[in-house]
């Protein structure tokens, strides 16, 4: 039953891929009207070292084959990478938000979920500077995930519901990451960057590599990373050069154990005193000297590196336990009974949940809890929507 229901979730991940591409990729006005094609190009190619692929986050024995289909699908297809960056989807968002009456609101932290007198949601309380707003509203929408939302955004009461607490034990925060951000100097030709994305392992065998590594004390962690995933953002976006001439960027992630970071949590940014950047140091050095290994045209080429750490995370993304892609989506996660019970529609009336949470981790899962949040909430199903829409632009651009 659970294959089959995560056999589903690809069927409407490579639905949704299709509807986009027939309703967007002829439309010029779109930015994201170009892909960025990405070539297959792993620094694995050992055929049987290539099957214990970790690209979602768990280890291979600890989830589902049909969840790394579906993002290996995914990646077949060529993935995409907006033009202009990230912030390039917020920029064409907010406007559309705007002339459909909404409003978007920045450094206006969300400190409660406000509930009437029957529990229901009906509003939310916002810090701005130093005093509290309430907003009122007849839906409220959570994309701050199901830990945020149910322990930290919700009334002690509410927190301790039956269901609440049924939903809770069924996940768990998901493997935290250490990012590292490296300014080069040159452009993608004269550093020979390619728009792929790296997937570096030092063991076939994913699962005895992370159970050794998570469990070492933290001073030997560094010495046995067991992967690293290595990308050049700045040779996807084909606007690049135009804005920052003769630069160029590269990224790395690092599993973490947000235990070695844990002591450090309550003391504040930047000033978590040098133990703590002793450490998050001596992973971004090693991870250094891999990549230097890898990429040594970069010799001399390196401006400036810059570490983020589970903490870093937690503080800039709101992610517990530095929990970049949310809940685990481990074996538990993906049960039929957990797939069945996290879902849009929350315990409290009125609330609803968004984002990879209620899917899967990353943009295209975030992008899919979009659409099941939108649909709960409207009562359609909007993946027909779009398929009849889609089918609809189709047919018009045939007549052109």
């Amino acid at each position: 039953m659970w294959i089959t229901a995560l056999l589903l979730a690809v069927l409407l991940l490579v639905i949704l891929h299709r509807v986009y591409v027939g309703l967007y990729a002829a439309s010029s006005p779109n930015p994201f009207a170009e892909d960025v094609k990405r070539p297959p190009e792993p620094l694995v190619t050992d055929k049987e070292a290539r099957k214990k692929v970790l690209k979602q986050g768990v280890t291979p024995s600890h989830t589902a084959f049909s969840l790394h289909a579906l993002l290996v699908d995914h990646y077949i297809q060529g993935a995409y990478y907006p033009r202009g960056g990230s912030s390039e989807i917020a920029f064409h968002t907010i406007p559309l938000i705007q002339r459909a009456g909404g409003a978007v609101l920045t450094r206006a932290t969300v400190q409660s979920v406000l509930l009437d007198s029957a529990g229901r949601a009906c509003g939310v309380s916002v810090k701005k500077g130093q005093e509290l707003v309430n907003i009122y509203c007849p839906v409220v929408i959570s994309n701050a995930g199901m830990f945020n939302t149910y322990q930290h955004l919700l009334p002690e009461t509410v927190r301790h519901l039956p269901d609440v607490k049924k939903q809770l034990a069924m996940v768990r925060p998901g493997l935290s990451m250490l990012s590292i951000f490296i300014c080069l100097k040159g452009t993608k030709e004269d550093l020979k960057l390619q728009s792929t994305n790296y997937y570096v392992y030092f063991d076939t065998d994913m699962d005895k590599a992370m159970e050794r590594y998570v469990s070492m004390p933290k001073e030997k962690a560094p010495e046995h990373i067991p992967l690293l995933f290595i990308a050049f953002p700045s040779s996807k976006d084909p606007t690049w050069e135009e804005r920052f001439p003769d630069r160029s960027t590269m990224t790395a992630l690092v599993p973490m154990a947000f235990e070695w970071f844990e002591e450090w949590q309550e003391e504040p940014k930047g000033k978590r005193g040098v133990d703590y950047e002793t450490l998050k140091n001596a992973f971004v050095e090693a991870s250094m000297s891999v990549i230097m290994k890898l990429f040594p045209q970069l010799e001399g080429k390196v401006e400036s590196v810059t570490g983020g750490s589970p903490l870093t995370n937690q503080y800039y993304l709101a992610a517990p336990r530095g929990a970049t892609y949310g809940a685990d989506h481990d074996l538990a996660r993906l049960h039929p009974h957990a797939m069945a019970s996290i879902r849009a529609q929350t315990p409290i009336p009125n609330l609803y949940l968004t984002g990879q949470d209620i899917f899967t981790c990353g943009l295209m899962g975030a992008l899919q809890g979009a659409l099941l949040c939108s649909s709960a909430i409207l009562k359609r199903n909007l993946y027909s929507d779009l398929q009849a829409l889609g089918s609809k632009v189709k047919a018009q651009k045939k007549k052109m």
